[in-house]
């Protein structure tokens, strides 16, 4: 599992959370609505129906609110609204031989009155008068935008394939000149720990983070005392993968991977 950084400051969400979150039919589309205007439960509950409760609603937006992932706004609690507060970003990628999840969340910088001259889009906008034309700058450039994201993702899923094909001869590789000096009692637990290395190999770049390993490979916040049980046994698999293969080296308690 790989999570990355971004220029903000990370929130303590961890991937259950937000698999949960996004797993709920009726978060969903609080969220899809939200993210159009601001809404309170009153309107929320009268866009579902008889399909769910305004209680229903409540908890659901208490929920949200809880995770931090919306906000209310307005000073009367009896016409209080919602929004988006936090920029989520989930990926999964599952194929037969590469497993991966990146997640993201960070706060909206609601404050900031520069976003179109970060995105460069400032000078032009500046200079159309009329609102018509500002909107039609507008949509043409999210069209633009748009175009780009989707013509990024048809590139990354070329570079997916490629990286799959790489991790199947890696896998071939394995099998035939290493798979027969693999530990006996835990030969599974072995190979998966190369592989999680290999799966994102920038992560774990020179010094191996043993804490990041124990978190890809199992997946959960353990309690220290199974975490410092697995960290054992951890370390002495990737002692015997070194005595394997030169570009694991161990130097006292740190290890490295040199690739």
């Amino acid at each position: 599992m790989e999570v990355n950084e971004n220029e903000y400051n990370e929130k303590s969400l961890n991937l259950d959370n937000i698999l949960e979150i996004i797993g709920n039919p009726t978060r969903r589309i609080i969220l899809s609505k939200l993210a159009k205007v601001p809404l309170g439960a009153s309107d929320l509950a009268a866009s579902f129906g008889a399909r769910i409760s305004r209680q229903a609603i409540h908890t659901q937006l208490k929920s949200l609110e809880d995770d931090g992932i919306i906000e209310s706004i307005g000073s009367d609690p009896r016409d209080k609204k919602y929004r988006i507060k936090s920029n989520l970003s989930l990926r999964i990628d599952i194929t037969p031989d590469y497993y991966n999840v990146d997640y993201r969340i960070s706060d909206i910088d609601k404050s900031d009155v520069r976003l179109l001259s970060k995105a460069g889009y400032k000078v032009d906008y500046d200079k159309i008068k009329k609102p018509d034309n500002k909107i039609r700058f507008l949509g043409e450039n999210i069209t633009d935008v748009e175009k780009s994201i989707n013509q990024l993702e048809v590139k990354r899923k070329e570079l997916l394939r490629k990286k799959e094909c790489l991790i199947v001869e890696l896998k071939n590789l394995m099998s035939k000149q290493y798979e027969k000096n693999l530990r006996k009692e835990l030969p599974n637990l072995e190979k998966e720990i190369f592989y999680t290395i290999f799966y994102n190999p920038i992560k774990y770049n020179k010094r191996i983070s043993i804490d990041n390993l124990l978190d890809d490979l199992f997946f959960s916040r353990m309690d220290v005392i199974r975490r410092d049980q697995h960290r054992v046994s951890i370390k002495h698999l990737l002692n015997d993968l070194s005595n394997l293969m030169d570009f694991f080296k161990q130097d006292e308690d740190d290890w490295f991977f040199d690739i």
